[in-house]
């Protein structure tokens, strides 16, 4: 394994690799949880890939240039702003200092990388301002937030970028409930896997009633789309619980379909934390969910 690349051991890392190799990966992320050193390992791999000059599949390869000038932390398009970690610290001027530059085409990669260290210190002028570029980025720019927990963020700042958290502890659960998310879960995959509208209507069916199971079945579902990303790319782990659903959604989908449906899933579990409207939240997974079949 080269310096810079992903530990496909670790779920997230892994997820994170097959969301890059799809080309489908966000223009704005938000990494929260772990350590600052962790935040920033990550960060700094996301970045070297996405610099990276070799194929989507093999970046962050290690070997190239942008990559090496992205380990050696050197690289002039993966511009890295940090604060201390307190309130209103990450001031309004580095926001504003950051739009200016996004603009400017990058100088020798494809992608610009932004890295903002402890970027949940803005307040909520810098937020507001960011948001504007969050909004309608150039098409060359990414952003990369570390903080230590999303919380600080405004939510319209979290409708805009994708939310990986490092280290994440699962919420203690009965074995009853994690039964019953799993069987939703399956439902649901097997739904998509049959290609069938109708199906996926009636897989949701039993969520109509049951705003904690959909929470609880939300990060289910994920699993098994992102079991099914692994499948795609032969590297199968995790995911056994689900049997031979990964690889038959690896089989039927193709790999946009796939990441659609991963990041869809933040976006939905995002919501819920939010108390998004329950009928809407059944609406939006199952268009969602129609969408990916229908590519």
């Amino acid at each position: 394994m080269n310096k810079a690349d992903f530990d496909l051991n670790n779920p997230l890392e892994a997820t994170l690799k097959l969301m890059l190799a799809s080309g489908r990966f966000p223009h704005a992320v938000i990494l929260e949880g772990g350590t600052v050193a962790e935040r920033l390992t990550l960060a700094k791999k996301l970045a070297a890939a996405l610099v990276c000059s070799a194929g989507k599949a093999e970046a962050p390869c290690g070997v190239c240039s942008h990559c090496k000038k992205a380990i050696a932390d050197s690289h002039p398009d993966i511009p890295f702003f940090t604060a201390e970690d307190k309130p209103r610290a990450f001031k309004v001027d580095f926001v504003r200092e950051i739009r200016n530059n996004a603009y400017i085409i990058p100088n020798e990669a494809d992608k610009k990388v932004f890295i903002l260290e402890n970027a949940h210190t803005m307040g909520t002028e810098g937020q507001n301002a960011i948001l504007k570029i969050l909004e309608e980025p150039p098409s060359y720019v990414n952003f990369i937030m570390l903080c230590s927990s999303k919380s600080g963020f405004l939510p319209t700042v979290l409708s805009r970028a994708t939310v990986f958290t490092i280290g994440e502890a699962k919420a203690e659960e009965s074995d009853e409930n994690r039964a019953a998310a799993v069987e939703a879960a399956t439902a649901i995959a097997k739904s998509v896997a049959a290609i069938d509208d109708i199906e996926i209507v009636k897989a949701a069916a039993v969520f109509e009633k049951d705003a904690k199971l959909l929470k609880s079945a939300l990060p289910v579902i994920q699993e098994v789309f992102a079991a099914a990303m692994r499948e795609k790319y032969n590297a199968p782990d995790g995911g056994e619980e689900f049997g031979s659903l990964p690889e038959e959604l690896a089989r039927k989908l193709s790999r946009r379909a796939l990441s659609d449906l991963i990041e869809a899933c933040d976006k939905l579990m995002l919501s819920v934390r939010m108390n998004a409207n329950h009928n809407l939240m059944l609406t939006a997974l199952c268009t969602t969910l129609r969408k990916a079949v229908s590519k």
